[in-house]
């Protein structure tokens, strides 16, 4: 396969399993609040904050970039970084689409939980593709 190939193949995988740590974050949140999870509109909304934070400010930190999104210890520090200033951007966002003040708004309980599983979740599932990144690198270079 070509490298350019390959490398947008790898950056589509990183913007699906991002999506998806979000997109879980709300499922589990309206589950849990006995919420309907096929009411798209309301999941949408609650989404809608931090797929747009996430998606505008974390590639200013270089998480899509190749050489920092395979390697651990350039891609954790910009991670976590990149998530606390894009966790917070996306409280605020909700605040206002939700017509709330934008800093006094803020629920501390929601922003604890929502920043934690986010964040925690992202790095468990980044991890989880520098691992599978590694292993399919090196099992492509053993078969040439």
């Amino acid at each position: 396969m070509k490298e350019s190939n390959r490398t947008t193949q790898q950056l589509i995988t990183l913007i699906i399993g991002d999506l998806l740590v979000i997109l879980s974050f709300v499922w589990v949140g309206r589950s849990s609040h006995h919420l309907s999870l096929t009411d798209l509109a309301a999941s949408l909304s609650t989404a809608l904050p931090f797929i747009l934070s996430w998606f505008v400010i974390m590639p200013w930190f270089g998480v899509y970039q190749a050489d920092i999104s395979r390697t651990a210890k350039k891609l954790m520090p910009r991670l976590i970084l990149g998530w606390l200033i894009a966790g917070f951007v996306a409280l605020i966002l909700r605040n206002l689409f939700l017509g709330r003040p934008l800093i006094a708004g803020i629920l501390p309980t929601f922003a604890i939980v929502s920043m934690g599983y986010i964040g925690l979740l992202m790095v468990i599932w980044r991890l989880g593709y520098i691992w599978w990144s590694s292993r399919r690198q090196a099992n492509s270079g053993a078969r040439l």
